[in-house]
């Protein structure tokens, strides 16, 4: 039966009509702006986009944090990777923003409801070896300057896919960790039995280079991190839950 309901989800979602962004002619000031627009979150005040009822509220004001890092990047050729798209919003802000880059965006659901020449969807679960095989048959051999974790948010996840995606990263590019507090205030996102440390306290140990006890990352694995990662920087948006990380890569 869950393989049917896949299959008919696949399909119905192949023949969906989606928005076409090419033909979209914005006019925008900054990466707000489009974030604004196509009511992701990250921007400073935006729609709530799980439930159109409700009134505007503040979102978590990430695009100055990516303008900063990234503004040099508008015009050039690179790939970017998102994991956790949802229905797209930030997908197509990025596509808009980076008008030469290819975007990548993951997720296991099948909402995504833009199209552009530059944006490559791919549904697949990556909390699943099958899904992070389906993954690497489809980016095989590609590296990317920006890869973005958006993603379940949950703890086990968040730690698994530093060190699976870092890895994917090309040289002076960037890993980014949004929300990445989450599990420490929200405890159903802590599935870890207390087994493993939160990832405030996980970035303090890489940036020391300082082992730490895991069931996930293990030591060989902690020292690839500490070779790898060259800078890290933390930032706190616009709510108590606004947290966000840039690792930049060697």
């Amino acid at each position: 039966m869950k393989l049917l309901t896949y299959f008919y989800k696949r399909v119905a979602f192949i023949f969906k009509k989606k928005i076409n962004i090419d033909k979209e002619e914005l006019t925008y000031q900054n990466l707000d702006e489009l974030f604004t627009y196509y009511g992701t979150d990250k921007a400073k005040r935006v729609r709530n986009q799980y439930n159109k009822n409700l009134d505007i509220f503040i979102g978590h004001g990430y695009s100055k944090f990516y303008e900063n890092h990234f503004n040099f990047l508008k015009n050039t050729n690179f790939n970017l990777l998102e994991i956790g798209t949802w229905f797209g919003a930030s997908t197509a802000s990025f596509c808009k923003f980076f008008p030469n880059a290819k975007i990548f965006g993951i997720d296991k659901n099948f909402k995504f409801k833009y199209k552009s020449k530059n944006i490559n969807f791919i549904q697949c679960d990556i909390s699943t070896k099958r899904g992070l095989e389906q993954l690497s048959n489809k980016i095989y051999g590609k590296k990317f300057k920006i890869i973005i974790d958006d993603g379940s948010h949950i703890l086990t996840h968040i730690i698994k896919n530093i060190i699976i995606f870092t890895k994917y990263v090309e040289r002076s590019g960037f890993y980014i960790i949004e929300d990445f507090n989450l599990p420490k205030y929200y405890k159903y996102l802590n599935d870890s039995n207390n087994k493993e440390i939160y990832i405030d306290e996980i970035l303090k140990n890489i940036k020391q280079k300082k082992y730490f006890k895991s069931d996930i990352l293990s030591k060989s694995e902690q020292k690839y991190l500490f070779e790898t990662i060259e800078k890290i920087y933390v930032y706190k948006g616009n709510t108590k839950d606004s947290d966000i990380a840039f690792l930049k890569v060697k």
